[in-house]
């Protein structure tokens, strides 16, 4: 069985943490604030949100750590947190 690769990036961000967990599996992708779930996408929104701010290498269907630190950067100005 092979295994499922499953990016998450954590980010310092006008003092609060925040988390990018992405499922490469489901394409399900959650920003997390400590254990509470702030967002969560599922396909295609969650592609859409991830190219829409980090560009359409994998047109979001494939993120890196680079991508989903983007997209957390966007996600603090949306949620107004800090």
């Amino acid at each position: 069985m092979q295994r499922t690769r499953h990016p998450l990036v954590t980010a310092q961000l006008d003092g609060t943490e925040l988390c990018a967990d992405y499922c490469q599996q489901t394409g399900r992708l959650r920003i997390l604030q400590g254990t509470a779930v702030v967002r969560e996408w599922f396909p295609p929104n969650s592609w859409i949100a991830i190219a829409s701010v980090a560009g359409a290498r994998n047109w979001g269907t494939r993120p890196d750590s680079d991508e989903l630190q983007i997209l957390l950067a966007s996600q603090v100005s949306l949620l107004r947190i800090g």
